[in-house]
This record gives C-alpha cells, structure tokens and sequence, in this order.
C-alpha cells in the first residue's frame, strides 16, 4: 500500500526527471565541446593544412595556432566549469526528488540551462 509520502516522491520525480534529462543533455553538449576545443585549439596546426590566409592569427601557421590555442584553453575552462556546475544541479533536484530541502531556484536554473543550450545548438548549426 503506498503512503502519502510515495505519492509526494512519484510527484516530484515526476516535475524534476525532464530537468534531469535536459541536464544530462546539457552535459553531452558541454563534454562534446571540450572534446572539439582539444582537437582544434591546442593543436590547431595538426588539424588544418592551410592555408591560414582566412583563419584567426593567419596568415602563417604559427599565428593561427597560437591564436586558436589561446581561446581555447580559457574556453575549455568555462566549458569544464559549466559542467561541473551542471551536475551539481542535477544531484541538487535528484535530492530534491528524494525529499531532501532543496533550494527554490534549483528548477528554473535548470529550465534556463537547458533553454540556454538549445539556443547555442540552433546558433552553432546555423553557422556551419
């Protein structure tokens, strides 16, 4: 026989189990983008032949790797936080889930974060 304490959990699974999911989301987007920031920053000149005429720090090949790399380690830095970040929100409503006192802005933080990657998604498609 459930009680009304399983009632109130299923509830609250319920309201915060999309949140969760967009954050996973969330997360594979962040992780994807390190993962791109590793391949073309650092080693930029591994990955692009040239020419470097239209590249950031062309038009040789030392400029435009030196460029690449030094955005892409702040960049890498932002992303690893954001993640981090992410998924202490994403334990933060699965406590909340679990009856644990949570803080109220826990749902809409998650709610921006994943409106926030679906909005950097459709900008980053649209620029290919």
């Amino acid at each position: 026989m459930t009680t009304r304490t399983d009632a109130v959990r299923t509830v609250r699974g319920m309201t915060t189990a999309p949140f969760r999911g967009g954050l996973r989301l969330v997360q594979l987007l962040l992780i994807a983008m390190i993962a791109l920031l590793i391949v073309r920053g650092p080693f930029y000149g591994l990955v692009e032949s040239g020419p470097y005429d239209g590249a950031w720090g062309g038009p040789s090949r030392s400029g435009a790797w030196l460029v690449h790399a030094a955005l892409a380690v702040p960049i890498g830095l932002v992303a690893g936080a954001l993640l981090v970040a992410s998924e202490r929100l994403r334990r933060r409503l699965v406590l909340q889930e679990q009856g644990e006192p949570a803080a109220w802005w826990a749902r809409p933080v998650a709610a921006l974060a994943v409106a926030l990657a679906a909005v950097w998604v459709v900008l980053w498609v649209g620029q290919l």
